[in-house]
């Protein structure tokens, strides 16, 4: 069976993203603490509904007393939206082109035939079909990308204590320097899961997060990559590239910027971030810091 790729791209990446009702969320919150420096660090889901909202108070009071608040990227940055659409298109039907007659054929029936979606969709990009497609799933949960947790944190931050440890442009060359065989996975992969397969994992996604363990979340993310993973070279890439290399990054962006200044701080990044031995808090501690959690 395909690798389940969408659905934590999007935790990932975070660029992109009432129905059915989950559990009070809960999300993953620490303090990680040196020498009397503290910086918050919270797991976020890139999607999100009203329901989720306020998030708990030691959540909102902290951002609000943070001196300082890091998110993946500053969602304000000029031109995201822009850039994203030019990346996301070609001029030609390329994902007509990527695929073969009878994948395209089950893309059209899995749309239902709705020729205005497929003329949309043609155009696309492996990769951006692949993460439209699945913004849809995330819909049918009630869940979009304006409700999304990062929007709750800018918020209550106030645009003059924001800032992005990542550029635009740097996240969406994560997507344009895939290789074709990796973007094609990602699509094929949607296409060879049924409805209910893709559901069931992004509830299961979200059921987590409002249980706030982030090593929980990691041990089932790697769980659900074993069982649906049919290439281990492709997965070993996806993993350094989305989760890996920008961990080590996000960790080195903050403390450089930071110094040895008291703060308080705030991270913010997507959850899946967080947990494993070569996640956030495993690379805050292997720097001194004591990590608790909230």
């Amino acid at each position: 069976m395909r690798r389940a790729y969408a659905f934590w791209l999007l935790l990932c990446a975070g660029l992109l993203l009432q129905a059915q009702a989950f559990a009070e969320p809960h999300a993953p919150f620490y303090k990680a603490v040196r020498n009397g420096q503290l910086v918050y660090v919270l797991g976020t889901l890139h999607v999100g509904e009203p329901a989720f909202y306020p998030l708990r108070p030691a959540i909102e009071t902290a951002i609000r007393q943070s001196a300082q608040v890091y998110l993946e990227i500053d969602q304000d940055e000029a031109g995201v939206e822009q850039k994203l659409a030019q990346a996301m298109l070609c001029e030609r039907p390329c994902l007509k082109e990527a695929l073969s007659a009878s994948e395209w054929d089950t893309l059209a029936q899995r749309l239902g035939n709705q020729e205005a979606a497929l003329r949309e969709l043609e155009r696309m990009r492996p990769w951006a079909a692949a993460i439209v497609l699945t913004l849809g799933d995330f819909a049918a949960l009630g869940l979009s990308a304006g409700q999304g947790v990062e929007k709750r944190v800018s918020l209550l931050a106030g645009g003059d204590k924001l800032a992005g440890l990542e550029s635009a442009d740097e996240q969406i060359r994560l997507f344009t320097d895939m290789t074709p065989a990796e973007q094609k996975e990602m699509l094929v992969q949607w296409l060879g899961m049924s409805v209910r397969e893709r559901l069931r994992l992004n509830q299961q996604l979200v059921e987590l997060w409002k249980q706030g363990d982030a090593d929980a979340m990691q041990a089932w993310y790697r769980e659900v990559e074993a069982r649906y993973s049919d290439n281990p070279a492709i997965a070993a890439s996806f993993d350094r590239k989305f989760l890996i290399r920008r961990n080590h990054a996000f960790v080195e962006r903050l403390l450089a910027r930071i110094g040895d200044q008291a703060g308080p701080y705030f991270l913010a990044v997507g959850a899946l971030h967080l947990g494993g031995p070569e996640g956030v808090l495993a690379l805050l501690k292997n720097q001194g810091f004591r990590i608790e959690a909230e």
